[in-house]
């Protein structure tokens, strides 16, 4: 009798064993439907800021360096576009799980007016820093080429409002290849207005570093124009997208805001982080600044995969959120959890095998060569922890978590981050390698942070049978 029942309960674990990794298996792949069209996306981005760059390298060395300056300042401009509009897809998200289609439409169309609202003061924001170049103790040859695309490419970001809005909207629904294909559209247009306006190609004037950023206006225009146009296609009827026209109404603009302020401020403390690590690494040598802006680089494109990933698990989770399916979003998590992991393994691989042959397209200065190789080194460390903390933001944001994430991220990246690389680099003689060992172990606790912090949500969720709205205070 005790075989035969230990032969049934093993049959019986067999049979929950098989059918769980089924499920596994069948949701990795819904993920990766939605997610990699998005990950294309990205990768496409990525594109558009390499165009820029090889045009203004055909106009002089002065230009290169503007322009690589300005598309910073842009950047940090349009911050302000993409967490302001983080918000909406989560909830939509959210309403589509709960089948409020009615509402979503609505929702939609005032997260289009925050998108325009947000494009014009970042328009303003450009132009404000255009306008204080001169007092900004830069090259005096910089700053006009500066001004010069500040000018053209600051009137793009109304429009990259409206693209992130639209991408929001497309993830909501989980019909992400429109995103793919106009991102192809804008990198095409960009290289074709590269040449023509900032290059004379075609027949066009050549405007230098201003035509580029007029490239930069047309092609986020373009793209605006075809995802709205795609919007209005069958696929997407049944949500009333842009079925009529509405004027702007804080009460429906304001439960966007609690979501996207967090996110936005959680960008501004990882950009800003990057951003002074650059920084710290002029102030230690040029072959050290120039080796980490090719390891940057490098591993920029690596981030691009598993940040795709968190868009498609960011609205895959609210969906369920919204559904108030704990065993869904469990076994969401869990195959967004094992992707991630699994391109973090290809990532460092990548970056290990193919470190020499990566810093090639770069430079063949041996010296920067041998520097460079041992940051993309360090790079391959930090490749689990980056794309684990990409990973659970988005998880955590798709269950409308995103204050205490933005609190752990601050710490992580600015408590210890910041100050164990400053301290590792200026105090304690680790140069370059010790700003990188101060990336990964920041980047490691908040990986390991954000994990509790789920760890603990889900826990909280359990306790209670379901989904039920909890404070932080009462936390």
């Amino acid at each position: 009798m005790d075989n035969c029942s230990a032969r049934i309960t093993l049959n019986t674990l067999s049979f929950y064993s098989d059918a769980t990794r089924r499920r596994v298996l069948l949701d990795i792949k819904r993920t990766l439907v939605i997610a990699l069209p998005l990950i294309g996306a990205q990768l496409l981005q990525v594109g558009n800021g390499l165009a820029d760059a090889l045009v203004a390298g055909q106009l002089g060395q002065v230009e290169l360096a503007a322009g690589g300056i300005a598309a910073g300042i842009w950047f940090f401009a349009s911050l302000s576009c993409i967490g302001l509009m983080a918000g909406l897809s989560p909830t939509l998200s959210k309403l589509i799980g709960q089948r409020r289609r009615v509402i979503v439409g609505s929702v939609f169309r005032q997260g289009l007016w925050l998108g325009v609202i947000t494009g014009c003061i970042a328009t303003a924001t450009a132009l404000l820093i255009a306008a204080l170049l001169p007092y900004l103790s830069l090259q005096a040859e910089l700053v006009p080429f500066i001004r010069q695309y500040l000018i053209s490419a600051s009137w793009s970001l109304p429009a990259f409002a409206v693209v992130m809005a639209c991408r929001n909207v497309c993830e909501a629904t989980g019909f992400t290849r429109p995103v793919l294909f106009v991102q192809i559209l804008g990198l095409a247009i960009n290289i074709f207005a590269d040449l023509a306006f900032g290059l004379g190609w075609f027949g066009f004037p050549k405007l230098g570093l201003f035509g580029i950023g007029m490239a930069t206006s047309a092609v986020m225009i373009s793209m605006a124009i075809a995802l709205l146009l795609y919007l209005r296609r069958d696929r997407f009827a049944r949500f009333n997208l842009l079925s009529t026209f509405e004027w702007p109404r804080w009460r429906d603009i304001q439960p966007m805001l609690v979501l996207s302020i967090p996110i936005y401020f959680t960008l501004l403390f990882e950009a800003g982080l990057f951003f002074a690590t650059a920084m710290q690494m002029g102030m230690i040598g040029t072959l050290e600044a120039a080796a980490h802006y090719i390891a940057i680089g490098v591993t920029s494109i690596c981030f691009m995969l598993p940040l795709g990933l968190s868009f498609a698990v960011t609205a895959r989770l609210g969906r369920v959120y919204g559904r108030q399916s704990l065993p869904a979003a469990k076994l969401r998590i869990c195959s967004g959890l094992i992707i991630t992991l699994i391109m973090a393994m290809l990532t460092v691989s990548a970056l290990l095998l193919l470190r020499y042959p990566l810093i090639s397209l770069y430079t063949d200065d041996a010296q920067l060569i041998s520097i460079a190789a041992q940051l993309l080194v360090l790079a391959a460390l930090f490749q689990l922890s980056d794309g684990a903390q990409v990973a659970l933001i988005g998880i955590l944001r798709g269950l409308q978590d995103v204050r205490v994430p933005m609190l752990i991220n601050a710490f992580s990246y600015w408590g210890i981050a910041f100050l164990l690389g400053y301290f590792s680099a200026h105090h304690w003689g680790y140069g370059a390698a010790g700003l990188w060992w101060g990336l990964i172990i920041g980047l490691s606790v908040a990986a390991l942070l954000l994990a509790v912090r789920l760890i603990n949500k889900m826990t909280l969720f359990e306790k209670q049978g379901g989904f039920q709205q909890v404070s932080d205070q009462s936390e």
